[in-house]
């Protein structure tokens, strides 16, 4: 990745005139803590972001279309995450590890819930998601040790194993 591994880099204002964020571009920048993702880019690739440890909050633009796999994992300062409805795919594991997301909306947008999407987020509490999503994958919510209940869709027609494996304050499933 072009900044893999800087670890003093605070702030990013990503130039217009970039149309994607290849594979490990910014993964590691432990002290990043701002990002300005302009609506030129329309995919966040595997690992671009991944273990920035100081992220709090990501605005991820309406021309987004897909999110890498594990593009935003181990972010353990995220607090912060809207996924607007333009994005159609987003990769397994892509937040794993974002132990301090409290709430997720999938949007209408997504059919599939990739495998361990939100594993290991310890801190979510509330979950959304529509009549659209028709699979959860493999481990997409497990060790979410904060999640009490779950509302799953009629329209899920398949549930991965271990989708809510360790999920010890589970107590209802709707």
């Amino acid at each position: 990745g072009a900044f893999k591994g800087c670890s003093s880099l605070k702030q990013i204002s990503i130039p217009s005139n970039i149309k994607l964020i290849m594979e490990c571009t910014f993964e590691g920048c432990t002290s990043l803590f701002q990002i300005k993702i302009p609506s030129s880019i329309t995919s966040i690739e595997n690992y671009a972001f991944s273990e920035c440890l100081s992220l709090e909050k990501i605005v991820i633009p309406a021309s987004i279309t897909s999110l890498g796999d594990y593009c935003f994992s181990k972010c353990s300062s995220l607090k912060q995450l809207v996924i607007p409805s333009s994005v159609l795919f987003i990769g397994k594991g892509a937040f794993c590890g974002c132990t301090s997301i409290e709430q997720i909306t999938i949007p209408s947008s997504i059919t599939s819930i990739s495998d361990y999407l939100f594993s290991k987020c310890t801190s979510l509490k509330t979950i959304k998601m529509t009549l659209a999503v028709t699979s959860i994958g493999t481990g997409s919510f497990s060790e979410c040790s904060s999640l009490t209940h779950i509302t799953i869709p009629p329209s899920v027609t398949s549930i991965g194993g271990g989708a809510f494996q360790k999920c010890t304050s589970l107590t209802q499933i709707t």
